[in-house]
């Protein structure tokens, strides 16, 4: 069975408090998510004077500036640290994204994070791109918004110095996604283009798309999570709910145990529908003790627990060792040479 790695993406849903952020984890420590994320920028490295809200956060946040908005929801880097920990005692991989390269060299080197993870805003951004090259950790790359030809460019990048360990996630960028907008057969896609493993970052509402997306072959899954989709904050509206994203971990580690292994074998509960459904070869009439057995003497009928139709020419020419009634299974110590 292949482990599909789950993130719950806390991102800003904290909304600027500690204390929010550990209870968040607190819920979330024994759900079987693989990892909890988060983010981290400095807004005056990340937005000039000519940025603007999307419009979903002028819709779903207070009035201001993107920078004011920015500065609210962000996380001091020493409350990092103790997320980080937190996770680690928990035994759960804490992730962060980085939106400038200042914020990315403290989560490589002060909390030494065990994946890189560039969201989508970041493919096109060569600083950062540059500098993640240099390192030798896996890489999560989100491709929202970005092109065929911008995300072979992004991974080229990446890999300048040496091959990288990258994993890319199929993302739409709005939020939330209509489902008719998910495109969830680009995974596909991209496993035959890129030819390396792929995933899903879901803004969409409920569980199906994740589940579809797993079933299709995604490696990774990421969702964003709130502790209360009614707060006010950029994400909250389009995130799971704690309780649903809770139901998701166990329906995707279900469907990873029906998916199975890409391996055809007989299953111990099927060999007794086999021998009730399956034919054997079987007397056409009576048989005596001494015949050579010819094909006008045999037929197919169940049981399966005889001879194989599939094996017939092996018999036909053998002599009987008994009398063998009409309509009864002919056995191989019925016969010989």
């Amino acid at each position: 069975m292949t482990k599909t790695y789950i993130i719950a993406e806390i991102g800003p849903n904290h909304n600027g408090s500690f204390k929010l952020a550990k209870k968040m984890i607190g819920l979330l420590k024994n759900s079987g998510v693989d990892a909890i994320k988060f983010q981290l920028a400095n807004p005056e490295n990340v937005y000039s004077k000519n940025s603007f809200k999307a419009d979903y956060q002028i819709k779903n946040t207070e009035q201001g500036s993107i920078i004011d908005m920015s500065r609210k929801y962000q996380l001091s880097k020493q409350d990092h640290v103790k997320l980080a920990n937190l996770c680690h005692k928990n035994k759960i991989d804490y992730l962060c994204s980085a939106f400038d390269k200042e914020s990315l060299e403290f989560l490589v080197k002060k909390i030494k994070v065990k994946y890189i993870k560039i969201p989508s805003g970041e493919i096109t951004s060569l600083d950062i791109l540059d500098y993640i090259s240099k390192l030798k950790k896996k890489i999560i790359l989100s491709t929202g918004m970005a092109s065929i030809s911008e995300i072979k460019d992004a991974i080229k990048r990446l890999n300048k110095n040496h091959k990288q360990n990258i994993v890319i996630l199929h993302c739409v960028s709005s939020y939330p996604t209509n489902k008719k907008d998910l495109n969830l057969n680009i995974i596909k896609e991209f496993q035959k283009i890129f030819k390396i493993d792929v995933g899903f970052s879901d803004h969409s509402l409920g569980n199906e798309a994740c589940l579809a997306a797993v079933a299709i072959g995604a490696k990774v899954i990421e969702k964003h999570v709130t502790i209360s989709k009614k707060m006010i904050g950029p994400d909250h509206s389009s995130s799971s709910s704690i309780k649903d994203f809770l139901s998701l971990v166990k329906q995707i580690r279900e469907l990873e145990r029906m998916l199975g292994e890409p391996k055809k074998r007989l299953l111990r509960s099927e060999k007794n529908t086999r021998n009730v459904s399956r034919k054997s070869i079987v007397a056409n009439k009576n048989l005596i003790k001494g015949e050579i057995l010819k094909i006008s003497d045999i037929v197919f009928k169940r049981p399966g627990t005889g001879i194989s139709p599939m094996n017939f020419k092996s018999i036909i020419g053998m002599k009987l060792k008994k009398n063998i009634y009409a309509n009864n299974l002919i056995l191989m110590r019925d016969l010989k040479k």
